[in-house]
């Protein structure tokens, strides 16, 4: 049976079918970004809240030796006893004071920043005391009981604070006190350093009170001690942080975290704009939706041209069907090209972040799919080879640039936020519905055959083989490859450190399939002389 009015429906099947390609062209772009954004913003807090726990971490360690200090200083039995007998009266205070002072002495030498002790008796009263005198803005005794840890006061230009102790006799009961004197310039620099922070960012250690929020330091920027946004961080605060969502004097959004130091009742909080923060983000999400709608207009275009010349004759019988069916393989495979193109655009804005490494990620692919064609992988094996090779230093998103483009040494704290970037990358890829299990292979292309690398410490087949062949790609071409703080060292070195560690960092087959292609000179960077 002929179809009357071709023309006619030719012009309907091409619209309806451009139509249904721009819907499900912008579904699935809609339906991958949004998810895409969430786990970008969520692995920004994540960096955010990682940062607090190493402050958190780093600061409980040096109030804890301060009290630990504290406590071994009380506990000299012999200097001990002799405050028990001058509290019963078998003592005078001057033979107390030149039989404990130079005992007291030699305890400044537990740390350089014990600057004073003084020993005080029930009374809280002067007793003894060495080194350094305690200021009276810190304590007097006309204040009782002195604090087990005071807040830091700056005094004569030097940040120092107060840890004290009970002297507790061999009965039981309390004969004293000690009090240490320190130097707290270290606890001011750690809550100085922002530099991982970016332009707004914060540290705030500060206690709440009862006459409200107290802050120790001064605040960056010359901001006011305690605001409204600090008072209500503080009242938030627990032992495990969660991102609050503030706005400061002035109606500037920010992200807070606060968290309690355990054993005190002082509190860190770490705060930055939000904008700030989460910039990076916005931008590659917008840079994606840009590169999906010309993708789809393109796939469109071409869309038109292939079922323009396929409708020229419209006869409902099988040879139509075939056509339509080949027409439909032919779209299949442009939106397969418009996920590559996508791919490749996510690379792309990731790498504009860090030019040192910019290619790395392709190149890193190239070598991984050559490795894995060496070694027999199918071809839709080698697909998702490719995507996960392409983008998988995704994660990166959440570090902040200039710690990536810094040619000096990370310091411990950059370096586990930078060790994080795998994990950060599974998260955020975990939301994209791919064929292949890209988020497994981005996790654990840093994980090695023994178990030492990370985030898992996962062992031989426990690593998804994309994954192994991923980490001989990686090192390959890092290590081939200027660095910010290095020039590249050559293919040769690159195949000496996998060949040392073959085995027992690297997959053997995998590192034996790279040595073949660099023998035949078939690896992307190249052919080397191997000893």
């Amino acid at each position: 049976m002929q179809v009357i009015d071709a023309v006619k429906l030719q012009r309907n099947i091409i619209l309806y079918a451009v139509l249904a390609m721009a819907v499900v062209g912008l579904g699935v772009a809609t339906a991958s970004i949004i998810p895409l954004h969430r786990q970008m913003v969520r692995s920004a807090d994540l960096a955010l809240e990682h940062g607090l726990d190493l402050q958190v971490a780093a600061m409980r360690e040096s109030l804890d030796r301060m009290g630990d200090m504290a406590r071994q200083v009380t506990s000299r039995s012999v200097i001990r006893d002799a405050l028990a007998n001058y509290n019963r009266g078998a003592m005078g205070l001057d033979k107390l004071q030149a039989f404990s002072a130079d005992k007291l002495a030699d305890s400044m030498k537990l740390s350089r920043d014990m600057q004073g002790i003084l020993r005080v008796g029930r009374d809280y009263q002067p007793l003894v005391f060495v080194g350094k005198a305690i200021p009276p803005v810190l304590w007097s005794p006309e204040k009782g009981e002195p604090p087990a840890l005071g807040a830091p006061r700056l005094i004569d230009g030097r940040w120092m604070m107060l840890a004290s102790a009970p002297i507790m006799g061999r009965d039981g009961v309390r004969e004293g006190h000690d009090l240490l004197l320190f130097d707290a310039q270290g606890l001011r620099a750690s809550v100085a350093d922002v530099e991982t922070l970016g332009r707004t960012g914060e540290i705030i250690l500060g206690r709440m009170g009862t006459a409200g929020a107290e802050v120790f330091f001064p605040r960056r920027d010359g901001a006011a001690s305690v605001d409204e946004e600090v008072t209500e961080a503080f009242s938030k605060a627990g032992a495990d942080p969660e991102p609050l969502y503030l706005t400061r004097p002035g109606g500037v959004p920010d992200v807070v975290l606060a968290q309690r130091l355990p054993g005190t009742d002082w509190i860190v909080v770490v705060r930055q704009e939000l904008a700030e923060l989460h910039s990076n983000i916005d931008q590659l999400v917008l840079s994606v939706v840009l590169g999906a709608l010309v993708l789809v207009g393109f796939g469109i275009a071409g869309f038109v041209l292939i079922l323009r010349p396929l409708t020229g004759r419209m006869l409902v019988h099988t040879g139509d069907l075939k056509r339509q069916i080949k027409s439909g393989e032919l779209a299949q495979l442009a939106l397969e090209r418009a996920l590559e193109g996508t791919i490749e655009a996510v690379a792309s804005t990731i790498e504009v972040r860090d030019p040192y490494t910019a290619g790395h990620q392709r190149r890193v692919a190239e070598i991984a799919v050559a490795i894995g064609r060496r070694m027999g992988l199918s071809e839709e094996q080698l697909k998702g080879l490719r995507v996960a090779g392409t983008i998988h230093d995704i994660g990166k998103i959440g570090v902040p640039a200039e710690m990536l483009t810094r040619p000096g040494r990370l310091s411990p704290i950059e370096f586990d936020i930078i060790r994080n970037h795998s994990a950060d990358g599974c998260e955020i890829l975990n939301g994209v519905d791919f064929p292949w299990p890209i988020a497994d292979m981005v996790r654990h292309h840093h994980e090695r055959m023994d178990g030492s690398g990370y985030p898992d410490g996962l062992k031989g087949d426990q690593i998804l083989l994309e994954a192994r062949i991923l980490a001989v790609a990686d090192v390959v071409e890092a290590i081939a490859s200027d660095r910010p703080y290095r020039a590249a060292l050559g293919l040769e070195a690159a195949m000496r450190e996998i060949i040392t560690h073959r085995g027992s960092s690297f997959d053997a087959e995998v590192v034996d399939a790279c040595r073949a292609l660099v023998a035949e000179g078939q690896l992307p960077l190249g052919r080397p002389t191997i000893q």
